[in-house]
Parts: structure tokens; C-alpha cells; sequence
């Protein structure tokens, strides 16, 4: 049965030609608006590893700046900021994420005007664990965390910066055979045991894994991360979808990146569109902003 309150509400109405425009939604890198938040936030120094510019809502790893080198970082300007691509404790383990607010000195340009930090630029970020509330992009397959816990376990996209339905952890393996079909770009990945399981039910359509390593003629072009078809994956034999029209190859070695596990968050809120997401475009450098987009609002 329906909770319900007895009595009547009352009801509003906007007037004809007032032209009020619909606002709700949320802006991805930025903090929900609490005076406490600004005390989460910490300054960094984007690496000069990273080969793309920071923006808000970016999963990064920060490290102890370090000593000596070619133009190090100030002490007192923070941690080494770069992109983090794992969850797990160790090398590029995920410390927080990158936000916007009160940060002054990124770039906007008219072809680029999302705010972007180049290496050696100053950026803020809040780390796990400090109950900060941020706007985060969210996988287009957000139904599955609709009307959930806010305790349900996700994961972090580390290739597209997003939330993703739970994936559990797995290794980094090696690749003891390839196949692909130039028609339709699928890569059949086959492994000596199972990187995910037996089963299939471990991944969702759309996963995204990494493999690195592939050699022979054309086929550096499959190196990269791709999104597993979920319907061919099954025990040992893992097939995600690649570019096409690559022609016959004969593909050796190759190695799977470990990623997956559970993100320490509590996810709030999902927001299906008229939110503002950023797109980047690599190949010309510009961010742009995106105002239809889907967003999650999580507490790290």
C-alpha cells in the first residue's frame, strides 16, 4: 500500500508567456553546493605524464611531488596530479576526484569551453573518504542503478571517467590466443582461465577492458580499450568490439590490464539528461559541453 498524507496540497501553475525555463539538473566536476564542501578540497599539479588536460570529474591519483627532474612541481602546490586506472591499492590506485570549484586558473577558449589544466597547471580535487558530494558522468546503461541503495557496490569507468554497473576485480592476464573479424571489428580474446569467471552474468554489455601487447603486421590499431560483448563472452574466450576494416591478421601475445572492484562510494542521486557532461575531443584538443547528459550524484 502507498504511504499518504489525508488533505489537500496546493497546486501551482506557471502563467502563459512568463517563458520559464526548465533548470533541473546538475553540472559534472562541480561539488553540490554546501558551504562545508570547500573544506574538502585540495590543490594539485597536473603530471607532465598526462597526455591529456584535467577537468572536473575525473578519477586521478595523487602522488608525493617528486625531487629533482626537469620543472618538478612545488611542494607547496600539492600532490602530483594524473589520471588513475585502478581502484585497487598500487600503482595509479585512485585517490579522488577532480573538481572545478574554486578553481581559477584553468583555460576556456571559444572552440574549447569547458575548463581545461594543462601539465603543470594547478587543479583541485576531494579525496575518498571525505563525505564530499560530487557530479560524476554515469554509463549509458544508468536503469541498472536507478532506484537502487544508495549503498549498491559500482565501478569506475577509467576510460570514459564514469560510473558503471558493478564489475568485479580481476587480474591483469596474458592473452594466449586472438582472433579478429575485420567486418565487424570484434576481437576474441582467449585466456588460459577465465580473467572474470565462468560466467558471462560477471560482465555487463559495454564493459570496458584494456589490452595491451598485440603484435604483428596492422594490428597495433587493437591495442586500446574496448567494450566487451557480453552475449560472446564465456569462460576463457572474452570478445569485445574493436575498429573494422583491418583486414586479416595474425595477432600474437598481449596482455590483459587488471581493473573492475567496487568504488568506496555512496551513489545519491541519477539524473537521466538536461544535465551538462563534457565531451573531449582528442584529436583537436577541445572540451565541449554536452546539455542533455546523464549524471550521478556519489559521496566518496
Amino acid at each position: 500500500m502507498t504511504a499518504t498524507v489525508p488533505g489537500a496540497y496546493l497546486s501551482t501553475s506557471v502563467f502563459a508567456g512568463t517563458f520559464l525555463a526548465q533548470s533541473t539538473g546538475y553540472v559534472q566536476g562541480f561539488l553540490l553546493q554546501d558551504p562545508v564542501d570547500r573544506y574538502f578540497i585540495l590543490g594539485g599539479v597536473v603530471s607532465a605524464a598526462e597526455t591529456y588536460p584535467m577537468w572536473g570529474g575525473v578519477g586521478v591519483n595523487a602522488a608525493t611531488p617528486p625531487i629533482g627532474g626537469t620543472n618538478p612541481p612545488s611542494q607547496e602546490l600539492g600532490q602530483y596530479i594524473t589520471r588513475a586506472t585502478q581502484i585497487a591499492a598500487g600503482t595509479g590506485s585512485l585517490s579522488g576526484f577532480s573538481v572545478f570549484d574554486q578553481n581559477y586558473a584553468a583555460s576556456i577558449t571559444p572552440a574549447s569551453p569547458v575548463p581545461l589544466t594543462a601539465s603543470y597547471g594547478q587543479v583541485n580535487w576531494v579525496p575518498l573518504g571525505s563525505n564530499a558530494r560530487i557530479c560524476v558522468a554515469v554509463a549509458s546503461n544508468f536503469s541498472t542503478l536507478e532506484a537502487g541503495s544508495v549503498q549498491q557496490q559500482v565501478s569506475w569507468d577509467f576510460v570514459n571517467q564514469q560510473i558503471t554497473t558493478y564489475v568485479p576485480a580481476y587480474t591483469s592476464q596474458s592473452v594466449s590466443s586472438a582472433s579478429y573479424t575485420s567486418a565487424t571489428g570484434v576481437l576474441a580474446l582467449t585466456f588460459s582461465t577465465a580473467p572474470f569467471g565462468a560466467s558471462a552474468a560477471d560482465l555487463y554489455d559495454g564493459t570496458i577492458i584494456t589490452v595491451t601487447g598485440l603484435a604483428g603486421a596492422g594490428v597495433s590499431a587493437l591495442n586500446g580499450s574496448w567494450p566487451v560483448k557480453t552475449t560472446a563472452s564465456s569462460g576463457t574466450v572474452v570478445s569485445v568490439t574493436g575498429p573494422t576494416g583491418l583486414g586479416s591478421l595474425s595477432i600474437t601475445g598481449g596482455t590483459l590490464t587488471a581493473g573492475g572492484g567496487a568504488l568506496s562510494c555512496k551513489v545519491l542521486e541519477i539524473v537521466t539528461s538536461n544535465c551538462m557532461t563534457i565531451s573531449y575531443n582528442s584529436t583537436s584538443g577541445a572540451a565541449t559541453w554536452n546539455y542533455n547528459g546523464a549524471l550521478a550524484v556519489i559521496m566518496i
